[in-house]
């Protein structure tokens, strides 16, 4: 069961993140990216005294590249729903990806769960569904009417790209290992951002610079999220 507890634990590191990307809220969408990714790098480096650096083929950089075409693509809609919703509203709307992943992961990796995991999927979902409830009205119905507003439809978009993603994680994976996937991926993301936004961060230099604290830590959250759900994937079915 160490899987459950990898997965909680990285659910908790995307948590606290997120609460720092909304923190940030004001900054440029595009600085905020970049530095998501490049700030998480030293401490995903720790994760090598655990796992050595294989020998990869080319096929595993194929994946890489689309993987970070998926994932920055959902990043980038989870910042900009961010700045339209408030965080009690649309980060709920990621427990839609189980929902995604039933098909993504059957069609990708064949894997289906069980009975009760299926069942454990629903309760989630549901649980989502009447916290939303909760939150905007009473009627069985409301939830519904979150998804005329712009940041509601980004996150349910970035739940079903991050389905995509999960499954191109635990494929990477299998052909490397959990800490050469995500720092590789966290990598070349890193220099993709900085070569398109390298001036974005000389303009806002002042801003980063005044929260730089809040960048650091949500980057100890990011590198220890991404490492323990890695590692999940490596255990168990998506």
């Amino acid at each position: 069961m160490m899987w459950a507890l990898l997965s909680v634990l990285g659910g908790l590191g995307d948590a606290v993140s997120y609460s720092f990307i909304k923190k940030l809220e004001k900054l440029d969408t595009n600085v905020k990216l970049l530095m998501y990714n490049l700030v998480a790098l030293p401490f995903l480096l720790l994760g090598f005294f655990i796992y050595d650096i294989p020998k990869v083929s080319f096929n595993f950089y194929i994946v890489v590249f689309i993987n970070i075409a998926v994932w920055l693509t959902g990043l980038f809609l989870i910042m900009k729903s961010l700045e339209m919703s408030e965080l009690s509203i649309s980060i709920p709307m990621l427990s839609f990806t189980p929902i995604f992943l039933l098909l993504i992961s059957y069609v990708i990796l064949n894997e289906f769960p069980t009975i009760m995991g299926l069942a454990g999927i629903i309760i989630v979902v549901l649980g989502s569904y009447v916290i939303n409830m909760q939150t905007i009205g009473r009627s069985i119905l409301e939830p519904l009417k979150m998804f005329k507003s712009k940041g509601i439809l980004y996150m349910l978009i970035v739940a079903f790209l991050f389905s995509i993603s999960a499954n191109l994680t635990k494929i990477g994976v299998r052909m490397s290992n959990p800490v050469h996937f995500v720092f590789i991926t966290f990598l070349f993301a890193s220099i993709i951002l900085t070569l398109l936004f390298f001036r974005k961060l000389h303009t806002h230099r002042k801003s980063i610079i005044k929260n730089a604290r809040y960048f650091i830590m949500m980057g100890i959250a990011t590198a220890a999220s991404e490492l323990f759900i890695s590692t999940a994937f490596s255990l168990a079915l998506v």
